[in-house]
């Protein structure tokens, strides 16, 4: 189709980040388009975008795949698809990355879980023409960001930093922190890292610090996060993630002991473990709104040739006792009740 043929020629020469508008052909068997910007006479299919998932089941991606059904309706050019491990694994990230370039897609929505693993697959998606936007979080150092320059459009999502930042703030509006730690599956994950610095730079002098690694599995989180409280009778803070919500709790209440809890996401989990007052906090990336925008800049990018030239930063909301029943209404909206209640331990 030429219009293809010619934008992914466009991007191999003038750069991912390029703002020069580009003429697009008529395609073979679609009607001709209405100018720019006018409503559409026709709802054909013309751009298939796909959304690599970091773990299917993991709760906050559902708010990716509703934003994804949402933005279909209001543009019925867009065909959105999800894919992506069941858990998060870098390799396996790479692997579905790979699948849907054989799919010849117009463009690729995901988050930039690891660098060094996704770079190779990164660079053969530029050389092939296929627009990329980064996701929910990006990757935290500039050394990062130096090796991705030119592999992506922009970045839509919350300061992963800032998020732990606010977070430690607001643990100390509460409780003096003694021995604080970050809890995530797997070491190394560019998003949680980068929280977790933020997390631990926000603690006063003095206060000790630890990333620790429980993995996917349930039964073996329950165990690390177990064993780790035994080893560090000090311990008085940990923030964890809302997948595991539920156990940590369970772990906490096991020891009796008097450690606050601070979580992740708008997740149903979440919201109803901080208003059950089992945990402290947790924050909002604006996950309702994330994904439409990275839909909507490749969308743009597809019949323009723009793109923005910073990135769309959607969050942190730092979500409390004082707010989370605005929040829960908005998500109640969102998703409605019935899949909310599914998606709570509580």
């Amino acid at each position: 189709m030429g219009a293809k043929v010619n934008r992914r020629h466009f991007l191999k020469l003038a750069g991912i980040a390029s703002t020069g508008a580009l003429a697009l052909q008529q395609m073979p068997g679609i009607a001709a388009r209405p100018a720019f910007g006018q409503p559409l006479i026709q709802a054909e299919k013309k751009y298939t975008f796909y959304h690599l998932l970091w773990s299917v089941t993991d709760p906050n991606v559902q708010w990716h795949v509703k934003g994804g059904e949402a933005y279909m309706k209001i543009n019925p050019e867009v065909d959105i698809k999800f894919v992506g491990p069941e858990n998060y694994d870098p390799a396996e990230h790479v692997k579905f990355l790979d699948t849907i370039m054989k799919a010849n897609p117009d463009g690729i929505a995901f988050h930039i879980s690891n660098v060094d693993a996704m770079l190779p697959s990164l660079k053969e998606a530029k050389d092939k023409g296929f627009p990329i936007v980064s996701v929910t979080s990006h990757p935290p150092t500039q050394e990062d960001e130096e090796k991705l320059k030119g592999y992506y459009l922009t970045w839509v999502g919350a300061d992963e930093r800032l998020i732990g930042y606010r977070l430690g703030e607001r643990v100390q509006e509460s409780i003096t922190p003694v021995h604080v730690a970050y809890l995530m599956a797997h070491l190394g994950h560019a998003g949680h890292e980068m929280r977790a610095a933020g997390f631990f730079d926000s603690m006063p002098e003095g206060v000790k610090t630890d990333r620790v690694a429980i993995g996917d599995e349930p039964s073996q989180a329950k165990e690390a996060v177990r064993s780790f409280l035994a080893a560090n009778p000090d311990v008085n803070v940990l923030f964890g993630q809302t997948s595991v919500n539920k156990l940590v709790w369970d772990v906490v209440q096991e020891t009796g002991r008097d450690i606050t809890l601070v979580t992740s996401d708008e997740s149903p989990d979440s919201l109803e473990a901080v208003l059950n007052d089992k945990y402290l906090a947790t924050f909002s990336q604006e996950f309702p709104i994330q994904a439409q925008f990275a839909y909507h800049t490749l969308y743009l990018y597809n019949e323009t040739g723009m793109a923005p030239v910073a990135p769309i930063i959607t969050g942190p909301m730092v979500i409390d006792k004082s707010n989370a029943e605005m929040i829960k209404d908005l998500v109640l909206t969102f998703m409605g009740e019935e899949e909310y209640y599914k998606l709570s331990p509580w």
